[in-house]
C-alpha cells in the first residue's frame, strides 16, 4: 500500500467483434456466454504490448497484466516479449484475464424495423409502448471511441421525445 501513490494503470479499449448471448436460467437469472474470438485476442495482445511499451517509456519499474495468475515483468531484468508470451500462456478466456465493460453499446439497437432492431430511432421499444432506451445500447455497434457526449445527446433526445408524447 505504501507504493500505491506510485501505481499507474492503463485501460485497453477493444472494439470487439466477438459475439455472445444472454439467456435465462431455469430460475430466471441471466446466464451470459461470451468468448473472445481469435481476432479480438490478437488485438488485446497488441494492446497489452503497447501499454507495456508506454509504461516502460514512462519509467515503470514493474508492469502487470490483468490476468488472474501473476503476469508481470521488470524492464531491464526481463523482456516485454517474455511478458506477452507469459500472458498468452495464461490465456484470455473466462477466469483467466479480467475484462471490464465501459459504455456498453449495441445491445438494444435502434432502427427502422423490429426484425433488425430493439427500438425505434427515438428509443421507444418496438414491443413496449413508452419504454424508452436512453443509453449506448441504441448504438448499432461499439463505436471504438469514448461515446460519452453522444450517449448524453441520445439520452436527451429520447427523453425529450418521450416527454412530448406523454404531455
Amino acid at each position: 500500500m505504501a507504493l500505491l501513490p506510485r501505481v499507474a494503470g492503463i485501460g485497453l479499449l477493444l472494439r470487439d467483434r466477438s459475439e455472445g448471448e444472454v439467456r435465462p436460467r431455469r430460475d430466471g437469472s441471466p446466464r451470459v456466454r461470451y468468448r473472445l474470438g481469435q481476432r479480438d485476442v490478437e488485438h488485446v495482445r497488441a494492446g497489452l504490448d503497447g501499454a507495456a511499451q508506454i509504461l516502460e517509456a514512462a519509467g515503470a519499474e514493474r508492469i502487470f497484466s490483468s490476468h488472474q495468475r501473476l503476469v508481470s515483468y521488470e524492464p531491464g531484468r526481463s523482456t516485454r516479449e517474455s511478458f506477452v508470451r507469459a500472458a498468452d500462456a495464461v490465456g484470455y478466456g473466462p477466469g483467466r484475464c479480467v475484462f471490464y465493460g465501459f459504455h456498453l453499446m449495441g445491445t438494444a439497437r435502434m432502427g427502422d424495423s423490429p426484425a433488425t432492431s430493439a427500438c425505434r430511432a427515438d428509443g421507444e421499444l418496438w414491443n413496449v409502448r413508452n419504454a424508452v432506451v436512453v443509453d449506448g445500447s441504441v448504438f448499432p455497434s461499439a463505436s471504438g471511441v469514448n461515446p460519452m457526449i453522444t450517449i448524453q445527446a441520445i439520452a436527451h433526445l429520447n427523453a425529450s421525445a418521450l416527454a412530448a408524447r406523454l404531455a
